[in-house]
C-alpha cells in the first residue's frame, strides 16, 4: 500500500482516490477500492464508480468543472485550502491522478502511472494535463472531485513541495512504500494536535530527549541493526508526525518511548530474526 505506481493501465482511479483516502488519514487497499468501484480492465473505472466507493468510507466526492482553465485552476485551489484532496480527470479523460496541496504556484499531485508517483507542477503544467478537448465539436473542459470526508478528520495530511521532494528521493522509498505501517504506529502512540492541546512535546523534541537512548539500547540489546539504520527509522517516523501534526501529551512521554522502542525491537527481529534468549 501507500505511494507507489499501478501495476496495469486500468487501477488509476482506485489508486487515485487511495491515495486522496491516505491525506485524510484512511488506508485502504486499491484492490478493494477497485472492487467497490467497478473497476474493469476494459473500461478501467468512471467517476460513478469512484463515487460509490467514496460513500463506502464515509465520503463525497463534489464535482466542480469549467471550460476556462484559469477559473478552474481557482476552483481547485480553493478545495484544496479547504483541506480536500481532489481527484482530476487528465490526459483527455484517459487517466485520474489526485491533488493534495498548493503552496507559492506548485502543487504536489500524487500519479500512479510514472515510477515517482510524487510530483510538483506548476499552475500551466496541470493546466496541459488537466485539458480535455472533445473530438469533433472541440469542446473545453477542466473536470475535478473534491474528496469531503463526512466525519471530522483527526489525523489530515500537510505536504507541501519541499516535504513531496524529500519523498521522492531514492533514500526514502522505503518511507514511501510503508507510509500506512509508519502512520499507524504512530497515531497508536501519539495524538493529533488539536486547538485544546496543551502540555505537548512535538515528535521533534521527543526524539532530542529519547533519541540517543532508544537507538543504544535496541541496538545493543539485539546487536545486529546499526545506530544509523535505528536513526533512519526514527527518522521517518519523524517526518510522518510531522505531515500530520502529531503531538506527544508530556505525561505521556515515558510510555511513548516504552512504545517506540517495541516497535523498533520488532522491526530488528523482524528483519534479522531473533534466538530465544531464556
Amino acid at each position: 500500500m501507500s505511494f507507489y505506481p499501478q501495476p496495469n493501465k486500468y487501477q488509476c482511479g482506485p489508486f487515485a482516490l487511495k491515495y486522496a483516502l491516505v491525506m485524510l488519514g484512511i488506508f485502504k487497499d486499491e484492490d478493494q477500492i477497485g472492487i467497490i468501484a467497478g473497476s474493469t480492465w476494459w473500461a478501467g473505472t468512471d467517476e460513478i464508480g469512484l463515487s460509490r466507493a467514496a460513500r463506502r468510507f464515509k465520503c463525497r466526492m463534489k464535482h466542480f468543472q469549467s471550460s476556462n482553465p484559469n477559473d478552474a485552476r481557482r476552483m481547485l485551489v480553493s478545495e484544496l485550502k479547504k483541506g480536500y484532496p481532489c481527484i482530476l480527470s487528465v490526459d483527455n479523460w484517459e487517466h485520474w491522478c489526485t491533488v493534495v496541496s498548493y503552496q507559492k504556484g506548485k502543487f504536489v499531485v500524487i500519479d500512479s502511472e510514472p515510477d515517482k508517483v510524487i510530483t510538483i507542477y506548476t499552475s500551466s503544467q496541470l493546466v496541459r494535463k488537466w485539458r480535455y478537448k472533445e473530438k469533433g465539436t472541440g469542446i473545453i473542459s477542466y473536470d475535478g472531485y473534491a474528496l469531503i470526508p463526512k466525519f471530522k478528520v483527526h489525523t489530515r495530511a500537510k505536504f507541501t513541495p519541499e516535504k513531496a521532494k524529500y519523498i521522492m528521493y531514492d533514500k526514502n522509498d522505503d518511507l514511501a512504500k510503508k507510509w500506512d505501517q509508519y502512520t499507524n504506529d504512530l497515531i497508536n502512540v501519539c495524538r493529533p494536535r488539536t486547538k485544546l492541546s496543551y502540555k505537548i512535546i512535538t515528535f521533534s523534541e521527543f526524539l532530542r530527549r529519547n533519541q540517543i537512548n532508544l537507538v543504544k539500547r535496541v541496538a545493543n540489546w539485539h546487536g545486529e541493526p546499526t545506530y544509523s539504520e535505528l536513526k533512519k527509522i526514527l527518522a521517518n517516523m519523524k517526518f510522518v508526525a510531522e505531515i500530520y501534526d502529531l503531538v506527544i501529551p508530556e505525561n505521556e512521554e515515558k510510555k511513548a518511548a516504552i512504545d517506540i522502542s517495541s516497535i523498533m525491537m520488532m522491526y530488528s527481529c523482524g528483519k534479522y530474526g531473533m534466538d530465544p534468549i531464556y
